[in-house]
C-alpha cells in the first residue's frame, strides 16, 4: 500500500487493486457468486474477483468453466464478510457493474 498526501497534507491511501492472492479454476457449475461466497464468506464479493479478471472475463454473467482465475486481495478492496458495510459496498458496485451487460 503506498500512501500520498494531497495538497492539505491529508494521508490518502491509493491500492494496487491487482494485487492477485492465489488463484482458482472456475470448476463447471461455478459462478463467480457462488466463488465469492466459498472463497470471500459473501456471495456480493463476486464483484471483486471480476475486477481482479476483468481482462479475460467479457461478461461477469456468463463464464467458461476450467478458466484460471486469480483472487483479489482481501485488504485491497476491504473484504469483510462480517461487515455489513464492506457487504453493502460490494453489492451497490456490483449493481452498476452488472448495468453494463
Amino acid at each position: 500500500m503506498m500512501i500520498s498526501h494531497t495538497p492539505s497534507h491529508s494521508p490518502s491511501v491509493m491500492i494496487d487493486s491487482r494485487k492477485p492472492t492465489g488463484k482458482v479454476v472456475l470448476s463447471e457449475g461455478k459462478t463467480l457468486r457462488l466463488l465469492a461466497l466459498d472463497l470471500l464468506g459473501d456471495r456480493e464479493f463476486w464483484v471483486y474477483i471480476y475486477l481482479a479478471n476483468k481482462d479475460k472475463i467479457l461478461n461477469p454473467n456468463k463464464i467458461p468453466s476450467g478458466i484460471t482465475l486469480v483472487l483479489p486481495d482481501k485488504s485491497a478492496y476491504f473484504i469483510d464478510a462480517s461487515d455489513p458495510h464492506s457487504v453493502a459496498k460490494a453489492k451497490s458496485l456490483g449493481k452498476e457493474i452488472l448495468k453494463e451487460f
